[in-house]
């Protein structure tokens, strides 16, 4: 078992999910102004956003409805796993960020008083997080497909069941490989726009 790297495309961003995403029911009746800046914010996003995912397989040593136990000796809690992992014999986990580009610009919008820019750049960077995360799903089911393989739902700590207490185990998976992601005390991670989790890999019946 080895850490693999996967660098998506930058994001391709639409307006319409980010006026949804701020609750605006009508996008006809959206201010041509507001449009503008969601217009503006999503080519700064799409600029500044650096998808980056760091990979590793392990194989599952058990399931129950407790938890997850892998290979090596890793286990997680939750009753999340049986539900979704019950046939999976390995499992893929993954470190995913775009960076801190879009961060460091909403917090100097925020600090400069430009409140609405930084509330739809802060929106489109959890846009393009989830961008980068469907083009890494479409990399792996291409790989595993020959194998008769699909993936589960995606879980991951902070999710369902699965405590975010136990993230700082999660990252130890990893076995100190770069990662590019640093974890605090508090299982918080930076860049703030980065996501960590797994897929099972269960047989295509």
């Amino acid at each position: 078992m080895h850490a693999e790297t996967f660098r998506p495309p930058k994001p391709r961003l639409k307006v319409e999910p980010i006026l949804r995403f701020q609750r605006y029911r009508d996008l006809s009746q959206v201010a041509p102004a507001i449009r503008e800046v969601a217009e503006e914010m999503i080519r700064v996003a799409e600029k500044l956003a650096d998808p980056h995912i760091v990979f590793m397989q392990h194989p599952v040593e058990r399931t129950d409805i407790d938890g997850i136990t892998l290979a090596g000796g890793a286990s997680f809690s939750g009753r999340c796993f049986a539900a979704h992992l019950g046939a999976a014999r390995e499992v893929v986990c993954f470190v995913t960020t775009i960076g801190h580009g879009i961060d460091d610009r909403v917090h100097e919008m925020a600090e400069g008083d430009e409140l609405l820019e930084a509330l739809f750049l802060e929106t489109a960077g959890w846009l393009a997080i989830e961008d980068a995360l469907r083009a890494f799903r479409g990399h792996l089911t291409v790989r595993v497909r020959p194998r008769g393989l699909r993936l589960s739902p995606r879980l991951g700590p902070g999710y369902m069941d699965w405590s975010l207490t136990e993230q700082a185990t999660f990252f130890r998976l990893f076995g100190g490989a770069p990662l590019p992601v640093t974890l605090s005390e508090y299982c918080v991670m930076t860049p703030k726009k980065s996501v960590s989790g797994l897929f099972g890999l269960i047989p295509n019946v």
